[in-house]
């Protein structure tokens, strides 16, 4: 199965090979082009070429930036999770009650029941 692949992307290789020389061969003629900074003459193929790659350096640029963009966002969004996660900690770690409300460790839970019942009573 593995030489099925390998013949594939050979054949896809050639093919492609092939149609470049057969383009660049057919388009040869020599023209002028024009651009920001002067005029250069070149073949057609390679004026197209030319054009191809300078549209792909410019989005590759602009792909760039909007990477750059999103790691600074998601660097910031990972700062604000451990800062959030951190004070969910911490406030696990609070006691429920107060202090004074505890009851004493060597008193018995009757006792503090009914002292409870009476602070309500009155």
């Amino acid at each position: 199965m593995r030489w099925v692949r390998r013949l594939l992307v050979l054949a896809v290789f050639v093919g492609l090979f092939w149609a470049i020389w057969h383009f660049a061969k057919e388009n040869a003629t020599v023209v002028a082009v024009s651009y920001v900074f002067g005029v250069f003459e070149a073949q057609v193929w390679q004026a197209l070429l030319a054009a191809f790659a300078a549209g792909f350096a410019i989005a590759a640029v602009g792909w760039s930036l909007f990477g750059v963009r999103s790691k600074m966002v998601q660097r910031r969004y990972k700062k604000a999770v451990g800062g959030l996660e951190a004070e969910i900690h911490q406030l696990r770690n609070l006691p429920l009650a107060p202090e004074s409300d505890l009851p004493e460790p060597g008193a018995s839970a009757a006792s503090g029941a009914g002292a409870s019942s009476v602070e309500r009573g009155a």
